[in-house]
């Protein structure tokens, strides 16, 4: 079965938004313009170019916007309070188009530089496999090598230093069924002592002092949020280069114009 995707786009620029010089504020950030055409449009277009995803669901723009997606049909759903509230009604709205999908992708808008078969490289990874999130990391060697002036921000684990990545898959009954992890993350969203509380004190301490590695991340996430969840190692850079401050823009937009 094919997946559905969920694109967030529900970020809009604030004041102090680095992006304000590239975008005035209370615009939705997905649509910035880059190398001629909104930044969502340039994900859209790798979307549209991979034969295993079906349906696209945009959350936080509409109809007006006037975007594209070859092939494939595109629901729009309004911007709601959280990136939690847009995961749940995005996986709602998934799990109505297909009742017994066990996976939907996460996508965020501004990805300007992710192609189809990066995408396709994630979906083939994760389809036959049976958990509840997948959640993309790159190592900082595979991110340097490719935008070495990219400023992203890593952390450092036993071994390795790695950042996230902006595609991700996840079981939509989660969401919609209002999962216990779900919840107890929407709840602790503003608080950064009920988020560290979420995990306890002895793994911050582990990832303080670089000793917690992906498998004692993992154990820790499923002992903690009773929430099957795993990392999934990224070899394309380009999955993990949104777009947040101007030099990013600049990189990404110097690559398009060339692509």
């Amino acid at each position: 079965m094919k997946m559905d995707a969920i694109i967030g786009a529900g970020g809009q620029i604030k004041q102090d938004d680095p992006l304000t010089e590239l975008m005035d504020i209370g615009i939705s950030k997905a649509l910035l313009p880059i190398a001629g055409k909104p930044m969502i449009q340039w994900t859209l277009d790798a979307v549209s170019k991979t034969d295993q995803i079906d349906n696209v669901i945009i959350i936080g723009l509409n109809k007006s916007h006037n975007l594209s997606c070859e092939n494939k049909t595109i629901y729009y759903l309004e911007n709601q309070d959280s990136i939690f509230e847009n995961a749940r009604a995005g996986c709602k709205l998934a799990l109505k188009l297909k009742p017994t999908a066990d996976k939907v992708l996460w996508i965020s808008a501004d990805l300007p530089l992710i192609e189809s078969k990066m995408l396709d490289w994630f979906i083939t990874t994760v389809k036959d496999t049976n958990h509840e999130l997948y959640y993309q990391i790159i190592d900082q060697s595979v991110m340097e090598q490719k935008f070495p002036q990219s400023k992203r921000t890593y952390t450092t684990l036993k071994n390795r230093t790695v950042c996230g990545g902006d595609v991700s898959a996840v079981n939509p009954n989660i969401a919609s069924n209002i999962h216990p992890a779900f919840k107890r993350i929407s709840e602790a969203r503003k608080s950064v002592i009920k988020q560290a509380s979420l995990i306890g004190l002895w793994p911050l301490i582990l990832m303080l002092t670089k000793q917690m590695n992906t498998t004692r991340a993992e154990k820790l996430i499923q002992n903690r949020l009773g929430l099957d969840g795993i990392f999934v190692d990224t070899p394309y850079a380009e999955m993990g280069m949104d777009v947040d401050k101007p030099e990013q823009y600049q990189i990404a937009q110097k690559l398009l114009q060339i692509r």
